[in-house]
């Protein structure tokens, strides 16, 4: 054995012969209260609160409506008329394609339809005079029905016309890109000068008002807010949406609960928020805090000691301290809600704590309500 082993093994038999002795002999450490020393306390009278009993939840935001915005014509893309990131209204000119041949295809379609009035015009005359000159026997019935087909070919082509113009109509129209909703502008798909032709993405549009927030709910929370079992009666629930560096909240109202619970045993929802004032972006995570007025026996957290045993407090009761177990739950940073192991009128200690044993007696210097 070394030198310095058998040192510590001195030293260490020296140390508890000591304790030994000591406990031997009834003695204390220096620093142990005397067991007659009364401690100064102030005290906590438990009665039952209203309170705010809340459930906080991780949620996203999703845009209500996101599209991509395609050409519908084939052209040069000649300008674009509102800048990425910016918020566009429904209706409103992202982009001209060039208009040049469609202005022209509209123009002689237009002139067509012209033309197709005049010949059904005079076929319609020549029918009705042929018809009278049928009926006096004044012509043969082959000319009759020759007239008769020339006025149903003359309407014909002239609703043929019609509809090219229509086409040619639609086509013009196309040329200007315009906002199908309000939003943001996404990431420019394609730059100016290209040429784009039918299905050509251009840009993404992505509404933000109203804004969908979608969270979940764990099991042991729906069964807090008596939702286990009865999930439908979270729908049209009231909900709060903010997030932890911004000051502004919107309330919401919950529109979509689903019928079970997911592989975490969770329960998916959906709440829609106004977003007028466009504080939240799609794809933020943000805090959605389901609430209700509650009421219940409220007891301060300095209060609680934490023991490997769990929670608990000392009683007051004819001027003596005793510790008791109690089953808590935190409601806020202040209180926590008692849920078993104590009852309205007790009264417990809420400072010198440290100082406190089994049957110390205590001095009342302060009494606190909520």
């Amino acid at each position: 054995m070394s030198l310095k082993r058998a040192l510590f093994m001195l030293l260490l038999l020296v140390l508890l012969f000591s304790c030994e002795r000591g406990a031997k002999e009834g003695g204390q450490p220096s620093s142990a209260q005397p067991a007659n020393m009364t401690v100064p306390v102030s005290i906590y009278k438990l009665e039952e609160k209203d309170y705010d009993f809340r459930v906080e939840l991780p949620g996203k935001t999703r845009s209500r409506e996101s599209i991509v915005v395609v050409a519908r014509v084939t052209g040069i893309l000649q300008r674009m008329l509102v800048s990425e990131g910016s918020f566009v209204k429904k209706g409103q000119t992202l982009f001209i394609i060039e208009r040049d041949p469609y202005e022209a295809e509209y123009q002689a379609a237009k002139a067509a339809v012209e033309n197709a009035k005049a010949e059904l015009e005079k076929a319609s005359a020549d029918w009705k005079r042929v018809s009278s000159s049928y009926k006096a026997k004044l012509v043969s019935e082959a000319e009759r029905d020759q007239a008769y087909a020339n006025y149903q070919k003359a309407l014909a082509n002239l609703s043929l016309a019609q509809a090219r113009l229509r086409q040619a109509e639609i086509n013009l129209n196309y040329t200007v890109v315009k906002a199908e909703i309000s939003g943001y502008v996404g990431k420019r798909l394609v730059d100016p000068g290209n040429l784009v032709q039918p299905g050509k993405e251009l840009i993404s549009l992505y509404s933000v008002s109203p804004l969908e927030v979608e969270f979940s709910i764990p099991e042991r929370d729906l069964e807090r807010l008596g939702l286990l079992g009865d999930y439908v009666k979270l729908k049209g629930r009231t909900v709060e949406v903010k997030r932890d560096e911004m000051k502004h909240q919107e309330m919401g109202k919950v529109f979509f609960v689903d019928a079970r619970l997911d592989e975490t045993a969770s329960l998916k929802a959906k709440a829609l928020i106004p977003n007028s004032q466009r504080k939240f972006l799609p794809d933020q995570f943000v805090k959605v805090i389901i609430s209700e007025k509650r009421r219940g026996l409220l007891l301060p957290q300095k209060a609680v000691l934490f023991t490997p045993k769990g929670p608990i407090v000392y009683v007051i009761e004819n001027g003596t301290a005793n510790p008791r177990g109690i089953a808590i739950e935190e409601v806020d940073k202040d209180y926590f809600l008692v849920k078993a192991g104590l009852k309205e009128g007790e009264v417990v200690a809420l400072d010198n704590l440290m100082r406190l044993k089994p049957g110390t007696k205590v001095k009342v210097i302060q009494g606190e309500g909520r």
